[in-house]
C-alpha cells in the first residue's frame, strides 16, 4: 500500500498459520505461523528490517476441553519467545477460545490455531519483489533455507491428502539463523538483485516452483534437486519447512553467494 500519491514510502502487510502442524505439535505450530507470515513480508523492503515489523496474534482455541488449556499456553509461550528472539513485537492481537461446536451428543473441536499478521513501513514499493518467473535464460533459481531443520512431513498438505497428520513437524530450529536469512533477503531486495521470489509453506517445495510458473504464460524451469542433502524425493517435494526461492540474474551469483555465505545462510542452486 502506498502511503500518499507522490512518494513512493508505504506499508507491507501479510499473514500466515499452520493449524493442522501445530495439531501434532502446538509450539512448532507458532513459530511456523511466525515464519510463514515473516516469509511472506520479506520481498518488500521494510525500515529498519525486522525491527520495524509488529505482528499481530489471532488466537482461535477449542479451550476448556481436555488438554486444550496446556497446549494453548505452550504456543503462546512458544510464540512470545520466537517474536522476543527475533526482536519483532505482538503488541495486539485477539482470541476466540470457545471453538468447540456440538452435534447432539458429538463434540467437534477446531484445530488450535494462530493466525500471524505482520505490519512494516516499506521504504520504496517499486522494490517489491513479486513471485511471477521473468522470461530469462540468463537466470538461476535458488533455494534458500530458514528453518535449520531436516525436511518433515508431519502438518503437511501432503499428510493431509492421506488423511494423516503425522507426529514430526518442521520448524525453525535457530531463531537467530531466521533472522540473518531475514536479513540477508532484504538486502538483495533492497538492492534490486530478486528478480522474482515465492516463500515455501503450504504444498512445500513443488507448489512454490509451480506457482512461480502459473502466471507466467511463456516461461518455465529446469530444476534438478541433486544438491539437496535429502535423499527422499517426497520429504524434498512437499516438506513445508520455512524457506524461499528467488530468482537472481547470472551476472549477480557471485554477488548473492557472498552476501548469503557471510550471513551464513544455507542455499542451494535449482536450476
Amino acid at each position: 500500500v502506498s502511503l500518499d500519491y507522490s512518494g513512493h514510502h508505504g506499508i507491507a502487510t501479510s499473514i500466515g498459520h499452520a493449524p493442522v502442524a501445530a495439531m501434532a505439535d502446538a509450539p512448532a505450530g507458532s513459530r511456523l505461523a511466525i515464519a510463514e507470515a515473516l516469509t511472506n513480508l520479506v520481498w518488500a523492503p521494510i525500515e529498519q528490517g525486522l525491527k520495524g515489523i509488529s505482528l499481530s496474534a489471532n488466537w482461535m482455541w477449542p479451550c476448556r476441553n481436555e488438554g486444550e488449556d496446556a497446549r494453548l499456553y505452550q504456543a503462546v509461550q512458544a510464540a512470545s519467545d520466537f517474536a522476543i528472539e527475533l526482536g519483532v513485537n505482538i503488541p495486539t492481537g485477539k482470541d476466540s477460545l470457545s471453538m468447540t461446536q456440538k452435534y447432539g451428543d458429538k463434540k467437534v473441536y477446531a484445530p488450535g490455531t494462530v493466525i500471524i499478521s505482520t505490519v512494516g513501513e516499506v521504504t520504496d514499493f517499486r522494490k517489491i519483489v513479486i513471485p511471477v518467473l521473468k522470461n530469462d535464460p540468463a537466470t538461476e533459481i535458488v533455494y534458500v533455507d530458514f528453518s535449520f531443520d531436516k525436511l518433515k512431513l508431519g502438518g503437511s498438505s501432503f499428510a493431509q491428502i492421506l488423511n494423516k497428520v503425522g507426529k514430526e513437524v518442521p520448524d525453525v530450529r535457530d531463531s537467530e539463523y531466521f533472522a540473518r536469512a531475514f536479513t540477508a533477503i532484504q538486502q538483495l531486495v533492497d538492492e534490486g538483485i530478486v528478480l522474482a521470489g515465492h516463500d515455501i509453506s503450504a504444498g512445500g517445495l513443488i507448489t512454490t516452483l509451480l506457482e512461480m510458473c502459473f502466471a507466467n504464460v511463456e516461461g518455465g524451469m529446469e530444476i534438478s534437486l541433486d544438491k539437496m542433502k535429502e535423499e527422499d524425493i517426497v520429504k524434498i517435494l512437499f516438506a513445508e519447512n520455512p524457506g524461499i526461492v528467488i530468482q537472481i540474474s547470472d551476472k549477480h551469483k557471485d554477488e548473492v553467494k557472498k552476501i548469503l555465505e557471510d550471513a551464513g545462510v544455507g542455499y542451494i542452486k535449482l536450476g
